[in-house]
């Protein structure tokens, strides 16, 4: 691949991890903010948090689920761009997701726990959160946020990057050869 070649593609990946992060980095809908609020969570950190959590549960899916090897890396060069950015307003922010992604990624590193990884990842927002010592409701409903933005991850991943698609009559394995 000659170097204009190269550098159209990079930009195509670009643009297609740009439109995956859009579609996840939405506000969070009110009703999970008021959830966390009933927990007795401020407004300001149940938003920051559920926000964190589809950024680092979007980034996780662009890692373990994409066709392509450079996909998480060009979703997490857009992400950090856009934490830059927001980042000018309050360092602590930028701290802030960074100790929460660390947090997200040790609570998949787990081996050998009882526990499904959404529930570790619940247990992750709900700390971020201020919840301690969570509730079994808590957590349930917070796996539950967990699984919808997987869920809504994975569509946005199908239908930025595409989905794999293999000939019915070829094994797939016979496409290494």
């Amino acid at each position: 691949m000659g170097m204009w070649a190269e550098w159209r593609a990079q930009r195509a990946r670009s643009r297609r991890a740009s439109t995956y992060l859009g579609r996840l980095l939405r506000t969070p809908d009110q009703a999970d903010i008021a959830w966390l609020g009933s927990a007795g969570v401020t407004v300001t950190l149940a938003a920051r948090e559920l926000t964190f959590a589809k950024r680092a549960i979007g980034l996780i899916v662009a890692e373990r689920d994409a066709l392509d090897d450079r996909t998480a890396s060009d979703v997490a060069h857009q992400l950090v761009s856009v934490m830059s950015w927001e980042a000018r307003g309050s360092v602590n922010l930028g701290l802030a997701w960074d100790e929460r992604w660390r947090a997200y990624t040790a609570a998949l590193a787990v081996r050998g726990s009882v526990e499904a990884p959404a529930t570790r990842l619940a247990r992750v927002l709900l700390l971020g959160a201020g919840i301690a010592e969570p509730s079994q409701e808590q957590v349930v409903r917070a796996t539950q946020f967990v699984n919808e933005t997987r869920g809504a991850a994975n569509v946005a991943l199908r239908d930025v990057f595409g989905a794999a698609s293999l000939p019915d009559d070829v094994r797939p394995s016979a496409l290494l050869s």
